[in-house]
């Protein structure tokens, strides 16, 4: 099967559904990724461009007016065969496919997706301006910020590090409270974690679009250039914050040998065998292991080695802000 490339825009009725969240996991069970995305308001001009071929058709006033009148989503698509798989399992022709279970009408069908291997190539090269715009906002955003996202197994030092750097003038800042914030807003009756699994099973790029709102508010407010965050769990935030940020986001890896983090956890708790600190630290990262900690070792920008002393940790940190302003 050849690797491909394709595109799908998600209409304003699919976002209005909630169907994003949908059609990723659907691409991921086809071993497809997205490698670009992005969110915009279409003219009326490139809609009529992008349906040029079916300008004669009864209906291609209508589907202009519609793809035109709401923000759409855009994602490009890779992997085997990645043309049929998404027009004709994905997102389907009726009845079957996501466009089958939920589709309204012709106009109102969830998502358009290019159906040849030339329309694909036909259709991204229409779309490569929409997604250069994107990266020229982002770059525009995030000039002049660095956001260090700490992560690691259980008491391997991201903490240590966050109050180290907060006391450079670096603000220490808890990914739970942004999302709480979203979550005031947006549902504030909701407990966190059946807020953040509602919205990330609906569309988790608007959450995370949302997230990064308020990262960057919180850094106005205090005025900060650098910030750190704790604690970066796994799953595909990170790799998409990276995809937005770029350079900009710096996934730091506290490591630690697991010796060494048990010998520590004996002498914080005053414990007096091995066995003790095994009872309570192999839970918590066993936690950690199920929520993708591990996995985000092997995409971290930066591994901060912590089995030393304390001066040498801070001096590690101290290099790599440097490096990074």
């Amino acid at each position: 099967m050849s690797v491909q490339q394709t595109l799908i825009i998600v209409k304003p009725d699919g976002l209005a559904k909630g169907l994003v969240g949908q059609i990723l996991r659907s691409l991921k069970t086809h071993d497809l990724v997205v490698v670009d995305s992005a969110t915009t308001l279409l003219t009326r001009q490139w809609v009529e461009e992008l349906y040029a071929l079916e300008r004669d058709e009864v209906y291609f006033t209508e589907v202009v007016e519609w793809v035109s009148s709401a923000q759409v989503l855009f994602l490009k698509v890779e992997g085997p065969d990645a043309i049929a798989k998404v027009k004709w399992q994905i997102i389907g022709r009726y009845p079957n496919g996501i466009r089958g279970q939920y589709s309204e009408n012709w106009i109102k069908n969830i998502a358009h997706v290019p159906d040849s291997e030339s329309s694909a190539e036909r259709e991204l090269n229409l779309s490569k301006q929409i997604f250069e715009d994107r990266k020229k906002r982002d770059e525009d955003l995030f000039r002049g910020k660095m956001v260090f996202a700490l992560t690691g197994m259980s008491e391997c030092g991201k903490s240590t590090v966050g109050k180290y750097l907060d006391s450079r003038g670096i603000p220490r800042l808890k990914i739970v409270r942004l999302f709480e914030r979203m979550r005031d807003k947006w549902s504030p009756q909701s407990e966190l974690y059946q807020f953040t699994g509602k919205e990330e099973k609906c569309n988790p790029y608007a959450l995370w679009d949302a997230f990064l709102g308020e990262l960057l508010a919180e850094m106005e407010i205090r005025k900060a250039s650098m910030v750190s965050i704790e604690s970066l769990y796994g799953g595909p935030l990170a790799p998409y914050l990276k995809h937005r940020m770029g350079n900009r986001f710096r996934i730091v890896y506290i490591d630690i040998p697991l010796e060494i983090r048990l010998q520590r956890q004996m002498q914080r708790e005053g414990l007096s065998t091995i066995d003790e600190a095994k009872a309570i630290l192999l839970p918590r990262d066993e936690v950690k292991t199920e929520s993708g900690i591990p996995a985000l070792k092997e995409i971290a920008d930066e591994i901060i080695d912590n089995s030393g002393t304390v001066e040498d940790l801070h001096w590690a940190i101290d290099e790599l802000v440097t490096r990074c302003k």
